[in-house]
């Protein structure tokens, strides 16, 4: 699949290159296209703290705003030379239908993302059970998410 999209001549259009220490696109952006690393290695950063690299050729990234219409949640930024396919926002529908082995990686990405996050979770539970304190976690608009034994 990888070979078939990378080599493409047909999506040469889609072709961008960034210099080390250039942005992708910054935390909090409105932008919403999707990418694909060709080559290079990527930084990740939350604010000023680097949280993740993509260094996968083919590695998917960008996904999230382009799914649920909204902000960008990280900044990328490249380390040194990369390439990328950035597909923009409004084709990417069309794109997955060209491609859907595309589809099955962005379905396998976010499984994995899920039981990362479900694991946190779950050892943040854990903790705050061990608190002799009443812990009650709330989400932004103040709606009880979760509460420990004490609570």
């Amino acid at each position: 699949m990888l070979d078939e999209i990378i080599n493409n001549s047909d999506l040469d259009k889609y072709l961008v290159s960034f210099n080390a220490g250039q942005i992708i696109f910054l935390e909090g952006d409105a932008s919403q296209d999707l990418y694909i690393l060709v080559s290079g290695e990527l930084d990740v950063l939350n604010g000023n703290k680097k949280i993740s690299e993509i260094n996968s050729i083919g590695s998917l990234f960008g996904e999230m705003s382009s799914l649920l219409d909204d902000k960008r949640t990280a900044t990328v930024k490249a380390k040194g030379p990369v390439n990328t396919l950035c597909i923009p926002k409004e084709e990417i529908s069309a794109f997955i239908h060209g491609y859907p082995d595309v589809a099955e990686d962005l379905t396998r990405l976010l499984a994995q993302r899920l039981r990362e996050t479900s694991q946190v979770l779950y050892g943040l539970k854990e903790f705050c059970d061990q608190l002799p304190d009443a812990v009650v976690l709330t989400d932004s608009e103040g709606k009880i998410t979760a509460w420990n034994c004490a609570a």
